[in-house]
């Protein structure tokens, strides 16, 4: 069966919870979820019922090891998540608005997740049919960018489709310049592209590209994802587009809500068997195993965000597929 390989940092996300009075302060009161985009993907995946598995690295400390425990739980398989005595498993911290709407702070300076290398992991680890996962996270700092390269490299070789979720987080980048190279690179090796609305305007306009879809077509992406919030959802192909609606549903948190989707969208391709640059093209003459992961994609993005976190607002098969044959 094909499996996903999910690329990238397992972190802490101290999330926000209620807030304490004592004396004149309000103090926050903060729960410790497991997270990070590619985990987060990885779980959501393992969730729907694929195998999938984790490359990456945490520190031998304790917030690793409830990393790897989290992750286990979750049936991800963590043989290929390394352990680090020299360095510390990174943390994020996140802020909530009114309207759950999120922003980042990084504990992420020269942590474990930085100092993973492609001939740490066995050669094997790439043999299997799947698809690899990637995010923009894994090109902040030259030596994990190339890194992730090598990986990349390796995975197309080995016949792997390899999906980018742009996921830009400004805060660790210290060059825009780099950011926008580095970004464009990935996706060039890359066979499908998912971004947002915001990260498609900040790199039209940062790279002064008028016409995004066709620059990427032409570097040889074959698909794109463009999410905006609660506005339609878009899948791009050189050859046609569509565009799907979200469900309207009440936000409490949007942490996981980019991840469930991705989740569902590479599990969908796991089950229709779509692992090869050649399927994928296939798909896309067809057009229908492409929305019907669309659908099920936009469906867990839209019941992610009605609950708290990110790996427990993670929606299930079940709860996806009772979501579509309520709306049918």
């Amino acid at each position: 069966m094909p499996r996903l390989l999910a690329f990238g940092e397992v972190l802490v996300d101290w999330i926000p919870l209620e807030f304490q009075r004592q004396g004149k302060i309000d103090i926050p009161i903060c729960g410790q979820y497991p997270g990070g985009a590619p985990a987060n993907v990885a779980v959501a995946v393992a969730g729907l019922g694929h195998q999938a598995l984790m490359l990456g690295q945490v520190g031998d400390d304790a917030a690793g090891h409830y990393l790897r425990d989290c992750l286990v739980r979750q049936a991800v398989d963590c043989d290929y998540l390394l352990s680090s005595k020299h360095y510390a498993t990174p943390m994020a911290f996140v802020s909530l608005d009114a309207e759950g709407e999120r922003s980042f702070s990084f504990q992420r300076s020269e942590t474990a997740d930085l100092k993973v290398r492609l001939n740490d992991f066995p050669q094997q680890v790439l043999e299997e049919e799947g698809i690899l996962h990637v995010c923009s996270n894994t090109l902040t700092e030259n030596d994990i960018a190339e890194t992730t390269s090598s990986i990349l490299s390796a995975a197309k070789q080995a016949g792997l489709l390899i999906s980018f979720d742009v996921n830009i987080r400004l805060p660790l980048w210290v060059s825009t310049e780099q950011l926008f190279q580095r970004v464009i690179d990935t996706a060039a090796a890359s066979d499908m592209l998912k971004l947002s609305q915001e990260e498609w305007d900040y790199l039209s306009k940062l790279g002064q590209v008028d016409d995004l879809a066709a620059f990427l077509f032409e570097r040889g992406v074959s698909l794109i994802l463009l999410t905006d919030g609660a506005e339609d959802v878009q899948l791009l192909t050189a050859k046609w587009q569509t565009s799907l609606a979200t469900p309207k549903v009440t936000v409490v948190d949007t942490t996981g809500a980019g991840d469930a989707f991705t989740g569902a969208w590479l599990a969908s391709l796991l089950q229709q068997n779509i692992c090869k640059r050649e399927s994928l093209t296939q798909a896309i003459d067809s057009q229908t195993p492409l929305l019907d992961a669309l659908q099920a994609a936009v469906v867990a993005g839209a019941l992610a965000v009605t609950k708290r976190g990110a790996w427990s607002a993670l929606p299930s098969a079940a709860d996806i597929h009772a979501f579509i044959q309520s709306k049918e």
